[in-house]
């Protein structure tokens, strides 16, 4: 099945949001039938059948936040008779009307007036004044039992009735399926007009899927269920009973990895160094090791650490990673005596300007304004232009259908694109990509797909930023060798190296050359992922520099 069978809604129709949601529940129907159970199956089939206020009520509750719901604050227009769809959500199991809830949640649900009522008929014998707060109301109340009753166990003259929804499990499963995650709600997306976006359509294929085997899936709520644990603050050393047994799957193998870290990072955090040192161990995580080595600084002897730091620094290829380990090493080095010099870094060419205070325009735009003339042209580019230029070039990389990569047909990137095994996979189309840079095609393709995919929601473009002018005048006067240089960091990490490229390019077409220029206001300074990237370009011979801007206030 190809994912662009799922066709974009327009905000027009008033129920837009459930013709989304609609396609969603058939997309998991359609793909992943045979990883739902047969209550499962029958739910979202049965659901499809109601009739559309019922189902409209339904999608409404799931994108409320909770499972309990007062029925006087379920008011909708598209749902003209609230009886008789609750009536029909009820019969198929997909919401309980007389939910067991405790005191706390009742009262979490009233306001301050209901709890005086509550308070007054199951505390006779207080002493009750019309002005108290709530929060002391709802303490009274909860010191009676933390156990689970029904409304109107607990109030038999409640003047209001609830609902719960008994499917919200099932729904992230689905959302997760749809998603590929957790951290997307389901109004972030219903509530879109698709029809705004453009996307690259994706084959979904059998080998492609994302999720192949219910365990699969299941692994990946039982993570999201320790992640909610810690944050709610509950024991590390206990959750760490609870982990799961890792599954042969490398895209849910990073996420395992991720959530190894994040124990350690708490339990660091909570001062059980012991516990945190374990879990960094065992994770994969990229900056698991680096905060190994930050644990062992405290607590270990400054030559050992050194040591440590300074086989990690010859294994890691990560930039960030290693002026982490950097910084280590000089540390461990000072306390320990030792002889340590770090590599010496190119020097950074640094020019000044002083211009009048503009009272309105960026100072960037002060200086493009300064600076050009006849033949000089200066554009804005800072993160746009050589992110935009390698998704261009890359664009069958990016949009390759591998496991893990692409869930549904509304996605500007693949799921993995600032994962650490990104290339992994991909080698072949990477290579077909630098290969172009080499004998001079990636020019005809760049601006073939620039007006080929012009428009189309892509994470590393913003398309507003590529002017036609710009592209071409930067094709024509970048060397690919540079280019080639720049894609290269880029890949190393684009989650951090698409951030810090400097701010203007600068084209000169009589003279056929260009330079790249980061300007600093006053009080500004180069940022470490800045720095990385004057430093890849000045080793690979990239005219870039730092030009500190000054006011001349007396000529304002």
């Amino acid at each position: 099945m190809d994912l662009t069978s799922l066709s974009p809604t327009s905000l027009d129709d008033p129920l837009y949001y459930l013709r989304n949601a609609q396609q969603v529940v058939q997309l998991c129907l359609n793909q992943y039938a045979d990883l739902l159970l047969p209550d499962e199956i029958r739910q979202l089939e049965e659901l499809l059948l109601l009739d559309e206020s019922a189902q409209a009520l339904l999608i409404r509750m799931v994108m409320r936040k909770g499972v309990l719901f007062r029925k006087d604050n379920l008011n909708y227009h598209e749902v003209p008779d609230l009886e008789v769809a609750l009536q029909q959500l009820q019969v198929t199991g997909l919401v309980d009307d007389q939910p067991e809830l405790s005191l706390q949640a009742l009262c979490d649900l009233c306001r301050r007036e209901e709890c005086l009522l509550l308070a007054r008929q199951r505390l006779p014998e207080q002493r009750l004044v019309a002005s108290m707060r709530k929060s002391d109301l709802v303490a009274m109340l909860v010191e009676q039992g933390s156990d689970q009753q029904t409304l109107h166990s607990w109030w038999s003259e409640a003047p209001f009735e609830l609902v719960e929804l008994s499917c919200t499990p099932l729904f992230d499963r689905v959302r997760l399926m749809f998603f590929g995650n957790l951290y997307q709600s389901w109004s972030e997306f219903v509530l879109t007009e698709l029809g705004l976006q453009q996307f690259e359509p994706v084959a979904f294929t059998p080998e492609s899927r994302p999720f192949q085997h219910r365990d699969e899936v299941d692994l990946y709520l039982q993570l999201q269920q320790l992640r909610e644990r810690v944050e709610a603050g509950e024991d590390i050393e206990a959750l760490c009973q609870s982990l799961p047994e890792p599954i042969d799957c490398d895209w849910i193998h990073y996420r395992y990895q991720k959530v190894l870290f994040q124990l350690g990072h708490e339990a660091e955090r909570r001062q059980q160094i012991e516990l945190a040192l374990q879990l960094y161990q065992q994770s994969q995580h990229r900056e698991a090791r680096l905060r190994t080595l930050r644990v062992l600084e405290k607590r270990e002897l400054a030559e050992q650490v050194f040591a440590l730091a300074t086989q990690a620094h010859e294994q890691i290829r990560q930039p960030e990673i290693r002026i982490g380990l950097q910084r280590i090493q000089q540390r461990c080095a000072r306390k320990a005596g030792l002889d340590f010099s770090p590599p010496e870094s190119i020097k950074v060419p640094v020019h000044a300007l002083t211009l009048p205070k503009p009272e309105y325009i960026r100072v960037e735009s002060a200086v493009i304004e300064f600076l050009s003339d006849a033949d000089t042209q200066l554009y804005h580019v800072e993160n746009h232009l050589f992110t935009g230029l390698f998704a261009l070039l890359f664009w069958p990389a990016l949009y390759a259908p591998l496991r893990g990569a692409f869930f549904n047909p509304f996605q500007s990137s693949p799921a993995d694109l600032f994962r650490p095994d990104f290339t992994e996979g991909r080698s072949e189309l990477i290579a077909s990509a630098f290969e172009q840079l080499s004998t001079g095609a990636y020019r005809h393709t760049i601006l073939q797909r620039f007006e080929q995919k012009q428009g189309i929601s892509c994470s590393l473009i913003y398309w507003p930023s590529l002017q036609p002018e710009l592209v071409e005048a930067a094709l024509k006067l970048i060397p690919a060798t540079h280019l080639e240089a720049i894609f290269r960091h880029l890949l190393l990490d684009l989650r951090n190296h698409r951030r810090g490229l400097p701010d203007l390019i600068e084209l000169n077409r009589a003279t056929a050359c260009y330079r790249l220029i980061e300007v600093k206001g006053p009080g500004d300074r180069l940022q470490d992922h800045q720095r990385l990237w004057m430093q890849t370009m000045l080793a690979h011979d990239i005219p870039v520099s730092v030009l500190h801007v000054r006011w001349d206030e007396e000529n304002t």
